[in-house]
């Protein structure tokens, strides 16, 4: 994993979206936060969606209700609650990797771990070719 949070070795984290239909625990190393300004993050959130992540293996579901999956690329989709319309994850088909908005994890300390600067990766929607720039980490 990229740019691992090394606080996070061996903890783990629970999070949910706002209704609570949804709730899961997630088992570190988190990855640090990246604030993605792309188009489509803005559309879909109404603002930059920042967000950690964590081996998929390593999320576990402690609720019935699942993340209802929109693809929103060619090469990912977002997980969303059906219920009150949370955004809580992002993932990429070529990655093992599941990224977890910041947020959802609001009832642990996540979200108060040290600032840190980071490389944001992203395709361009029109071309499709990866572009990098750097981005603040909350």
């Amino acid at each position: 994993m990229e740019q691992p949070i090394a606080e996070t070795e061996g903890r783990s984290f629970d999070g949910g979206c706002h209704c609570g239909a949804i709730r899961f625990r997630v088992q570190g190393p988190l990855r640090q936060i990246l604030m993605c300004h792309c188009s489509d993050c803005l559309k879909i959130s109404g603002t930059s969606w920042g967000a950690s992540a964590a081996r998929a293996e390593n999320l576990d579901w402690l609720t019935e209700a699942r993340p209802r999956w929109y693809r929103s690329s060619d090469w990912a989709e977002r997980g969303f609650c059906s219920e009150c319309g949370s955004q809580m994850f992002y993932r990429m088909d070529d990655r093992p990797l599941i990224s977890i908005r910041d947020a959802e994890c609001c009832r642990t300390d996540i979200s108060q771990l040290a600032p840190r600067l980071g490389p944001c990766r992203r395709r361009d929607r029109r071309s499709g070719q990866r572009v990098r720039a750097l981005s603040a980490l909350v």
